[in-house]
C-alpha cells in the first residue's frame, strides 16, 4: 500500500510539472494552433472538386523467361526476392515509371493548365497505385476535376501496362537467346582454361593422387619415428656401458687407444722393464748411498738413458713425440687389455648409431616439411576441380537452355489482366470546410505542445521553487509572493527593493515575511541565530528587497534590528530608506568616521548602515579587524543584524561575510539563475563550508505555481498595543546603542 501511494504521488508531481509547463507556455501553443488553424481554414476556401476513378489488375505468375537466364525476376513475373519482398512492389513502380506515364500523356493527349502536354512527374502526383493485401491484385486510381478523364486515363494506363509488359515478356525470351548465345564461347573457354590450370598444377607439384601420397607421408613418419626411438635407446644403452668402462680405466678414447697400442709392442715392454729394473736398484741403493755416490750416479745414467730410449720407441708406435701417460699405464694386464678393447668398441658404436640418428632424424624433417605442404596442395587441388565442375556445369546449363529459348521464342505471353475496368465517378472525393478545420486545429495544437515542450526544454533556467530546492538542497524557509507593487511604481525605479511588509495592501507579503522569520527561529532554536546574511546565487533574484523587509519584519515584531549594507560593489540599501550614501560602512571601517554617525536610525525598532564610499577594494574592507570589530560591538546591542551582500557567482565578498555572519540565507526567484549556475553556486557553498541557514523563493505568483508552501489571509491589522507595550524596552537598547556608538 506504501508502494502505491508513493508511485501515485509521483505521477500527481510529473503531470502537474507537465501542466506548468503548459501553462508557462500557453501563448506558443496558442500561436501556433491559431497560424495552423488559419492555414487550413485557408487551404478549404481553395479547394476544388475533385473526382477519383478506380480500377483492378490481376498478376499470374509466369517464369518461364527468367529460369532460362538462370535469375528470378529476369522478366515481369510476380515472385519476390526473399520471403520479407511483396512481389507486387516492383509491378507499382513499373505502373509508376516514367516510360508508362509519357505514352499515356501522349496517347490522351493530357495537357496542363498553359496547354502543353503534361509532364510526367505532374501526371503521376495525381495517380495512385497500390497492392490489394493478401492478394496479386493492384488497385489503380486516377484523381481528377473531370470525372470522365479520370476513368479514361486509369483504363488507359492499364492497357498501356498490359501491352508494355507482353511485349517485356516476348522481348526477354530473345534477349534470354542472345545472351545465352553469347555466353557459350565464353563458358566453354572457361571449362578449357579450368582444366588445363588443374594440369599444370598437379605437374608442377608432382602429383598423381594426394590421398594416397598422404597417407603414405603419414606411415614414412610413423615408421622413422619407431626406428629413432629404437635408435635412442641403443645409444643411450652403448652410451651408459662406455660411460662406466671410462670410469674404471679413467682414460679417454684416444689415450685407451695409444696404452693398447703401447703395451701390444715388444720393443716399448722391454725397455720399460729395464727401466723399471735400474729404478727398484736406485732406490735400494739410496739407502745405503746418498745422491752423489758413484754407485747412484751410475744407476741415473742408466734411467735417463733408459728414458730417452722409451720415449723413442713410444714415439715410433704412435707416431708422435711426446706420450704424458704415466708409466704404470703402459703396462696393462689381462683385465685392463679386455676393458680398453670393449671400451674402443662401444666408443666406435656410440658414433655409428649417432650418425644412424641423425640421417634418421634428416629424413624426417623431409617428410614433415613434405606433409605440411600437403594440405596447402589439397585445397588448391580441390579449389581447381571445383572451378572446373562450375564451369562445366553452366556450359551444359547454358548448352540445354539453349535449345529451350529457340521453343519460346515465339510464345505471346503476358502476366496481368484487367479484372475491374473503371467506371465514371458521380461523387467527388473533396474534404468538407469542418474537417479541414478541426485538422488544422488538432495538428497546430500537437505542434503547439511540442514547441512548448521543446523552448521549456532549452530553456535552462530554474522555473520552480520546487526545482530550486532540489538543486540547493537547502531547507525552505519561506515563499514570497508576488504582489503589483513589487512589478513596478509610477513613482519609483522599478530595479529599487520596495518595503512592502508595511503597506497594507500586501497583507501576504506581510505574512510570508513574518513565517521566514518564525521559520528560521524555529530550525535554528538550539543555537543562536542572530546576524544573518542576504545573498543569491545572481543577481536581480531580489536579494536585497529580502533583507530589507525581513529586517523591518523583525523590527514590527519588537526586535531591534540593524540593517548593513555589506554590498559595497553596487550598494542600494540607501535607495531604499532614501537615506544618504555619502558616509557608510566602508568609510567607518576606514576609519574616517565613528559609528553613531554611519548608523541612521530609519523605522521604529530599525536602524540602517548603508554601505557608504565605494572603495577600490571591497573585499580588503569585509576581511578587515575593524568590520569583526563592529559586527561584535553591534551584536551586544541589537537582537538581529541583516546584512545584505552581493551574489555569490564571481565574487568573493558574500564568503566572507557568511563567515563573519550565523548563516547565509539564500534568495531565489524562478527564471533568473539557471541549472548549471545554481549547482556552482552550491558547489561554492560546500567547498568554503558556509552555513547556509535555508533558502528562500521570491516574487511566487500563487496562480501559476505548484509550490503552495504558504498560508496567506484576507485581512491583516498590527496590533497598536503590542507595539507600545514594547516602546520602553526600545529606548532602553537604543540608549545602549549611542553608548556602544561612543
Amino acid at each position: 500500500m506504501i508502494s502505491e501511494s508513493y508511485s501515485t504521488k509521483e505521477i500527481e508531481i510529473d503531470l502537474q510539472k507537465y501542466w506548468l509547463v503548459l501553462k508557462r507556455r500557453w501563448y506558443v501553443i496558442a500561436f501556433v494552433c491559431g497560424l495552423s488553424t488559419a492555414l487550413a481554414v485557408a487551404a478549404a476556401s481553395q479547394k476544388k472538386l475533385l473526382y477519383k476513378a478506380e480500377a483492378k489488375l490481376l498478376f499470374e505468375s509466369s517464369d518461364q523467361v527468367s529460369s532460362l537466364v538462370g535469375l528470378e525476376g529476369g522478366s515481369s513475373e510476380i515472385k519476390a526476392l526473399s520471403n520479407r519482398d511483396d512481389p507486387l512492389d516492383t509491378q507499382v513502380e513499373v505502373f509508376e515509371s516514367i516510360p508508362i506515364a509519357r505514352q499515356v500523356v501522349e496517347k490522351l493527349q493530357l495537357e496542363d493548365s498553359s496547354g502543353e502536354l503534361l509532364e510526367p512527374d505532374a501526371f503521376l502526383a495525381s495517380l495512385d497505385v497500390d497492392a490489394i493485401p493478401g492478394t496479386d491484385v493492384l488497385r489503380v486510381s486516377y484523381t481528377s476535376l473531370d470525372p470522365a478523364a479520370a476513368a479514361s486515363v486509369v483504363n488507359t494506363t492499364m492497357d498501356v501496362f498490359v501491352q508494355n509488359n507482353v511485349q517485356v515478356n516476348r522481348s526477354a525470351a530473345v534477349a534470354a537467346q542472345d545472351f545465352i548465345s553469347a555466353q557459350l564461347p565464353a563458358s566453354e573457354s572457361e571449362v578449357s582454361a579450368a582444366e588445363s590450370a588443374l594440369g599444370r598444377f598437379k605437374e608442377a607439384n608432382g602429383i598423381v593422387n594426394l590421398d594416397e601420397e598422404t597417407q603414405n607421408t603419414v606411415g614414412e613418419i610413423s615408421s622413422l619415428n619407431n626406428l629413432m626411438t629404437q635408435l635412442r635407446a641403443q645409444l643411450a644403452e652403448t652410451t651408459v656401458q662406455k660411460s662406466e668402462i671410462q670410469q674404471k680405466l679413467n682414460l679417454t678414447p684416444q689415450e685407451a687407444y695409444e696404452v693398447g697400442l703401447v703395451s701390444e709392442a715388444p720393443g716399448v715392454q722391454d725397455v720399460l722393464q729395464d727401466l723399471q729394473s735400474v729404478q727398484s736398484q736406485i732406490a735400494t741403493e739410496r739407502t745405503r748411498y746418498d745422491e752423489v755416490h758413484p754407485e747412484i750416479v751410475n744407476l741415473r745414467s742408466q734411467e735417463l738413458a733408459l728414458s730417452a730410449l722409451l720415449q723413442s720407441r713410444i714415439g715410433l708406435v704412435l707416431g708422435a713425440e711426446q706420450f704424458t701417460l704415466p708409466l704404470d699405464d703402459l703396462q696393462s694386464g689381462e683385465l685392463e687389455s679386455t676393458l680398453i678393447s670393449d671400451f674402443l668398441r662401444l666408443d666406435v658404436e656410440q658414433a655409428g648409431l649417432q650418425e644412424r640418428f641423425e640421417e634418421l632424424l634428416n629424413a624426417q624433417s623431409a617428410q614433415q616439411t613434405r606433409a605440411q605442404v600437403l594440405p596447402g596442395l589439397e585445397r588448391q587441388q580441390r579449389e581447381l576441380e571445383r572451378r572446373v565442375n562450375a564451369a562445366q556445369t553452366t556450359y551444359e546449363t547454358l548448352l540445354s537452355n539453349f535449345q529451350q529459348a529457340r521453343v519460346l521464342e515465339n510464345q505471346n505471353v503476358g502476366n496481368a489482366r484487367v479484372v475491374s475496368p473503371a467506371l465514371v465517378p458521380q461523387d467527388s472525393i473533396a474534404i468538407s470546410d469542418k474537417t479541414y478545420f478541426l485538422a488544422g486545429g488538432f495538428v497546430g495544437l500537437l505542434l503547439g505542445i511540442a514547441v512548448a515542450f521543446l523552448s521549456d526544454f532549452l530553456d535552462r533556467s530554474v522555473k520552480t521553487v520546487r526545482e530550486a530546492q532540489a538543486l540547493y538542497g537547502y531547507s525552505l524557509l519561506g515563499v514570497i509572493p508576488a504582489c503589483k507593487a513589487q512589478r513596478g511604481s509610477k513613482d519609483r525605479n522599478l530595479n529599487t527593493p520596495q518595503i512592502l511588509v508595511r503597506e497594507q495592501q500586501t497583507v501576504p507579503v506581510l505574512e510570508a515575511y513574518q513565517a521566514l522569520q518564525s521559520n528560521m527561529k524555529f530550525s535554528y532554536f538550539d543555537r543562536p541565530l542572530q546576524t544573518i546574511a542576504v545573498t543569491s546565487a545572481v543577481a536581480s533574484e531580489g536579494k536585497s528587497t529580502v533583507a530589507a523587509n525581513l529586517a523591518l519584519t523583525f523590527a514590527q515584531l519588537g526586535h531591534l534590528v540593524l540593517l548593513i549594507d555589506a554590498n559595497m560593489r553596487e550598494p542600494i540599501q540607501h535607495h531604499v530608506w532614501d537615506i544618504s550614501q555619502m558616509q557608510g560602512l566602508s568609510d567607518f571601517v576606514a576609519g574616517q568616521v565613528s559609528m553613531k554617525d554611519v548608523i541612521v536610525e530609519k523605522d521604529h525598532n530599525l536602524h540602517v548602515l548603508p554601505a557608504g564610499s565605494v572603495p577600490p577594494n571591497p573585499l580588503a574592507i569585509l576581511e578587515s579587524k575593524p568590520m569583526l570589530s563592529l559586527l561584535e560591538v553591534c551584536k551586544r546591542s541589537y537582537d538581529y543584524i541583516i546584512i545584505d551582500t552581493p551574489s555569490l557567482l564571481g565574487l568573493a565578498d558574500t564568503l566572507t561575510v557568511g563567515r563573519l555572519s550565523d548563516g547565509l540565507l539564500m534568495v531565489m526567484k524562478p527564471g533568473m539563475a539557471n541549472v548549471d549556475k545554481i549547482k556552482a553556486t552550491r558547489s561554492m557553498l560546500t567547498q568554503s563550508h558556509q552555513q547556509v541557514l535555508g533558502l528562500v523563493a521570491n516574487q511566487i505568483d500563487i496562480k501559476d505555481k505548484d509550490d503552495h508552501y504558504f498560508y496567506h489571509s484576507q485581512e491583516y491589522v498590527v496590533d497598536q498595543d503590542k507595539r507600545k507595550s514594547q516602546d520602553a524596552l526600545t529606548t532602553d537598547r537604543e540608549n545602549a546603542i549611542s553608548n556602544g556608538r561612543r
